[in-house]
């Protein structure tokens, strides 16, 4: 008996191994499941994980933002350092500083108007100029709190910065010409306020040619950038000389900083004061075509005292004719200049350079008085290459420079070297045929044929 159960219990031994086995199997997996360090501790709950990362998050959004405004204040500062240097350097160019007189036209929150009081000094005068009351109503508590007596908070309107009467040396506006809706009668304002001698410094966006022909009259609070052209042509128009340019002081790189005068000996800002002279109409004879060479249809591209030459030519040949209005010039889309009497003939404005000319040929081009004003001079040669035929003449009649001077300034001064316009030509494909005898005192005559090819 006692055998028999011996041999059952060794028969029952090996079957629970497997078990024990499994036990401790099981041990281990829960042990690597729950680390012993998780013991006692609670475990968070989705809700609380999803709330803890929002809070990181928030911090490190935070800490970027407070990263980004201190970048930005520190560009700002630097920003303001530059633009105050630059008006010091401008003050100094234009013999400006302690006594003087600046009237800041669109004085806005008299960022600039602290720098000229400074420039000026107690014993000068700064006008910061402004056409809302509220604004030169701060302006003036501004001013009181920075004990600066010099500051004079002035409130002008739309068309008149109600200025005294020859008081002040120097004008300036920055970034505010482009929101003028009258700016005629502004800057008629700006020339009584000025002393004869005084400068006007305008600084505002578009280099070149005008890109937003908005209305002038929905100028006011919008950004529509008036070109440079258009203010040199309003400003000599009004009685403003043409000084200068002051971009290489200046610290912005897309501004134009151009500076006028108002001079001495001109009674009213009611015309140019440096005009070219007068022309008669003999010059016309000079820009005919050869006897024998046919002459259907020609293009004028002409103004002030060329225009003068139109109506006897047209009458010599007998021509269909297009007139030929450029963008440097034109101040609106649909401005055009007057038409001699008794003569009629389409208009075309150009778009970069390109007149439009539709596809029939061009036997002569006449540049009367205007060839200075290009600044897109290569696409307009260009496309009055492909119209000129074979034997076609470019007549070239402008105001004569003393010496050779950049495309931008001959544009501003109205005047440019006859060697600039025979090398632009030759550029473009013309060759000088021959040089008239002087039409006037201060003018030249160019004519221009095909080059050979």
């Amino acid at each position: 008996m006692g055998r028999i159960l011996i041999d059952n219990l060794n028969q029952r031994r090996p079957t629970m191994l497997p078990k024990i086995r499994c036990i401790r199997l099981i041990l281990l997996l829960i042990a690597g499941l729950f680390p012993l360090r998780a013991i006692g501790q609670q475990v968070a709950s989705p809700p609380q994980q999803q709330e803890s990362r929002e809070k990181e998050d928030s911090q490190k959004r935070a800490a970027r933002e407070k990263e980004e405004a201190q970048k930005r204040a520190a560009r700002q500062q630097q920003d303001a350092e530059r633009r105050a240097e630059a008006l010091r350097a401008l003050a100094r160019r234009l013999d400006v500083g302690p006594a003087s007189v600046i009237a800041d036209i669109g004085a806005g929150n008299g960022r600039d108007t602290w720098v000229f009081a400074e420039i000026v000094g107690k014993d000068g005068k700064v006008y910061a100029e402004e056409i809302e009351e509220g604004k030169t109503k701060s302006l003036k508590e501004a001013a009181e709190k920075r004990g600066l007596a010099q500051v004079q908070a002035m409130l002008g309107d739309f068309g008149d910065p109600r200025l005294p009467a020859d008081s002040v040396d120097m004008a300036f506006m920055h970034q505010v010409y482009h929101h003028l809706s009258q700016p005629r009668e502004m800057l008629q304002g700006i020339w009584r306020a000025l002393k004869p001698g005084g400068r006007l410094v305008v600084v505002d966006r578009r280099l070149g040619t005008l890109a937003d022909w908005a209305p002038v009259a929905e100028r006011t609070g919008k950004h529509f950038w008036t070109a440079e052209t258009t203010v040199v042509r309003e400003a000599r128009e009004q009685g403003f000389l043409f000084v200068g340019s002051a971009e290489d002081i200046w610290h912005e790189k897309e501004a134009f900083v151009l500076v006028f005068q108002r001079p001495r000996g001109l009674a009213a800002p009611d015309r140019d004061p440096d005009p070219p002279s007068k022309l008669s109409e003999a010059p016309a004879r000079r820009m005919l075509p050869a006897a024998g060479q046919p002459c259907s249809r020609v293009a004028f591209v002409a103004l002030g005292e060329g225009r003068k030459l139109i109506a006897p030519i047209l009458k010599a040949t007998s021509a269909a004719a297009v007139d030929i209005v450029l963008e440097e010039w034109a101040t609106q889309k649909d401005e055009r200049p007057p038409l001699p009497s008794g003569v009629e003939m389409p208009s075309v404005l150009t778009a970069s350079g390109d007149p439009n000319l539709g596809p029939d040929p061009i036997d002569a081009v006449y540049f009367l008085d205007t060839y200075h004003l290009l600044f897109h001079g290569p696409q307009l040669l260009a496309k009055l290459q492909e119209r000129l035929v074979p034997k076609g003449r470019i007549y070239v009649l402008d105001r004569r420079a003393p010496r050779p001077v950049t495309r931008r300034e001959a544009s501003h001064r109205r005047m440019i070297a006859p060697e600039t316009v025979t090398e632009e030509m030759a550029k473009a494909g013309f060759d000088l045929l021959r040089e008239e005898p002087l039409p006037a005192a201060d003018r030249f005559l160019l004519v221009f044929g095909k080059a050979d090819k």
